[in-house]
């Protein structure tokens, strides 16, 4: 299905609020001071070297409390508050405050690449290494690597195969600062994080784990082994690619679609508490149609398709999630926090009526171009105790289209990549994301305190992604792993 024509932004300026400058001004300006109306924080920071445009400084969040990711200090020790789903807890929601964020305003600065030399006075344990290399919250080695281990389930390829890595490794003292901090050898931009200089692990962990590695050596012929006992999803070189098990927009297959129908469907008609609803102004949901299973908007037919977008009055970039949030309180006075369900399943509704469609970004509003840059630079920022940045596994230098244990890493390099289409249902959690929520789960596991759900470097850094996926076809929703 061919986009639909910019051309119709007059009437997109009329509906869900989705409008800019002047037009957005005027319609705020008719409510007066009644119930709902709020006034904003917002203050600008400054643009960065060499742009002209900037985004919001102070954005007071409208997420839901464990998106806003709050710290706070219990017993002399601070935590971050997190989602009690998908991963997000762990060690009792442990503050990372000493290592960079996403956010604009953190100035941690992470150390420069270290030499280390390896221990004289440690004696190296294979045993003990071999445990520490398969102990997941410790690593996950295996999620990159591949041993001679059939009791490591899904191991990865993202990094280097090493069931042959004694053979070849010019040392243990190579092994020792490769595992330490592998950006001496390999730059700035190194997939692999520096366990030892982060100290995620002592220096008689490296060592163990270095004796153990130094014991692996291929077959006769000094081939890589295989071990008895596994099949061809063992192997990440020959392991199939996981498939939904159903269609993405049938109901009975996807079911973000039937939870849409008993959320979304009856919030469309419900007053808010100055007696407005959705459809007062775009109109009744009409039946469904092949590619919107939950219902038709003819009003909102290719709205999402130009999203995030470019507000003046907020002075930042907006998802359809940020939108809805500041939508809903300013004209319903609603309640619809993002991340919440209601939110989700709302913009889930809004999404689909694109569904077919191509992206098509403003590009070339200068405010648009600013985020997008901004949104690259985020992408390639190493950020957490492990130092990875979005790149290094989402290009073809990091792990783009390999595995990182049971899953294929997205490739934002690859032409037929499928970074957008958010909301989706996360078959592994059972649950709709959207690509915020995704944001804040890749942070936590590398030991960074994730921003609000709504934080306008989100915004910019989701600005980016759709950016390189201009002219791709709206799916929303996705079933997908």
């Amino acid at each position: 299905m061919t986009a639909r024509s910019p051309t119709r932004s007059a009437r997109i300026a009329a509906t869900l609020g989705l409008c800019t400058g002047a037009a957005a001004i005027g319609l705020l300006a008719t409510q007066g001071a009644g119930a709902g109306e709020q006034e904003r924080n917002i203050e600008p920071r400054p643009a960065p070297d060499g742009m002209d445009h900037h985004t919001s400084e102070t954005w007071e969040s409208l997420a839901t409390e464990p998106s806003q990711g709050r710290i706070v200090e219990e017993d002399g020790e601070t935590r971050q508050i997190r989602y009690e789903f998908g991963g997000f807890p762990g060690e009792e929601n442990e503050d990372f405050g000493d290592w960079p964020t996403h956010s604009y305003a953190d100035e941690t600065e992470y150390p420069e690449p270290q030499e280390a030399d390896i221990p004289d006075d440690l004696e190296g344990d294979p045993e003990r290494g071999r445990e520490l290399f398969a102990k997941g919250e410790l690593g996950p080695c295996s999620s990159c690597h591949l041993v001679p281990e059939a009791g490591i389930d899904s191991p990865g390829n993202v990094g280097t195969d090493l069931r042959t890595v004694g053979e070849w490794a010019p040392d243990k003292e190579w092994l020792y600062q490769v595992v330490y901090d592998p950006r001496v050898f390999y730059g700035e931009d190194s997939p692999m994080p520096p366990f030892g200089l982060s100290g995620m692990w002592s220096e008689e962990q490296i060592v163990d784990v270095v004796a153990y590695l130094m014991t692996l050596e291929g077959d006769e012929d000094g081939e890589p082994i295989t071990p008895e006992g596994v099949d061809r999803h063992w192997d990440p070189n020959t392991r199939p690619a996981l498939q939904p098990a159903g269609e993405h927009l049938d109901p009975f297959d996807n079911p973000a679609l039937m939870h849409a129908e008993q959320i979304a469907v009856p919030l469309w008609d419900e007053p808010g508490p100055n007696g407005e609803s959705c459809a007062s102004c775009h109109g009744e949901l009409e039946p469904a149609d092949e590619l919107r299973p939950v219902g038709v908007i003819e009003d909102l037919e290719g709205v999402a398709a130009e999203y995030p977008k470019w507000f003046d009055e907020y002075d930042r970039m907006m998802s359809i999630e940020d939108f809805l949030a500041v939508h809903a309180k300013e004209e319903q006075d609603m309640e619809l926090p993002t991340q919440s369900d209601e939110n989700l399943y709302m913009s889930l509704l809004v999404h689909s009526q694109s569904n077919g469609m191509a992206y098509d970004l403003d590009d070339d509003d200068p405010n648009v171009q600013a985020a997008i840059e901004r949104g690259e630079a985020l992408f390639h920022r190493p950020v957490g105790e492990r130092a990875h940045a979005c790149a290094n596994c989402h290009t073809d230098r990091g792990g783009g289209d390999k595995w990182l244990s049971g899953r294929i890493l997205a490739n934002i390099e690859a032409e037929d990549t499928a970074m957008s289409n958010h909301p989706y249902w996360r078959t592994a959690q059972s649950r709709v994301w959207d690509l915020r929520t995704r944001f804040q789960w890749c942070m936590t596991p590398l030991g960074t305190n994730y921003l609000p759900g709504d934080a306008p470097e989100y915004a910019d850094l989701e600005t980016y992604l759709i950016s390189e996926q201009q002219g791709e076809e709206v799916l929303v929703p996705r079933y997908a792993h």
